[in-house]
């Protein structure tokens, strides 16, 4: 995806990498999320409303104000989330202000879990040398994913506390 600029931002020498995940840490889209027994989302039914009426009714956490001060204060910002993005999840994105550097999202098609899917999209940003040494902060409400994060030398924020305090 095409880097964003909607604002100026402050340069940083050594920015951390801040990796936020968009629902349930920034989007609360819990009306499109029908969970399968397992308790895991129903991404069939996800897919059936991925559209633009059920999108506009998503609304952003106060994870939100946090992404748009780290943006500004000059740190790299990753959307890393496990939904398909079409192109009204894009214009949502685009409209509400939410700041990126990268916007990663799950390929169509793919039906990795989650926590193995964002850690291999991810994990360029722990290896290739220009990001290498940067401190790497993840926020995301999914706790595999978060540990699986840890695991591999991450900052974690869990977001749905994070969330909650600040409602």
């Amino acid at each position: 995806m095409q880097k964003t600029k909607f604002t100026d931002r402050i340069f940083k020498l050594k920015p951390r990498i801040l990796i936020y995940d968009l629902d349930g840490t920034i989007i609360d889209s819990s009306h499109r999320a029908i969970a399968n027994r397992d308790g895991s989302i129903n991404l069939d039914k996800w897919r059936e409303m991925s559209t633009k009426d059920y999108i506009n009714q998503d609304e952003l956490l106060p994870m939100y104000w946090q992404l748009v001060n780290d943006y500004k204060n000059g740190d790299i910002i990753v959307i890393c989330t496990a939904r398909e993005m079409n192109e009204h999840d894009l214009e949502f994105v685009h409209r509400m202000g939410i700041y990126y550097d990268y916007l990663i999202s799950r390929p169509k098609g793919i039906e990795t879990i989650d926590d193995v899917l964002k850690w291999n999209q991810c994990k360029h940003f722990f290896n290739l040398k220009q990001f290498k040494d940067l401190t790497k902060i993840l926020y995301d409400d999914n706790i595999k994913t978060l540990t699986r994060f840890f695991s591999k030398g991450c900052h974690i924020v869990n977001a749905k506390e994070w969330n909650r305090a600040f409602e």
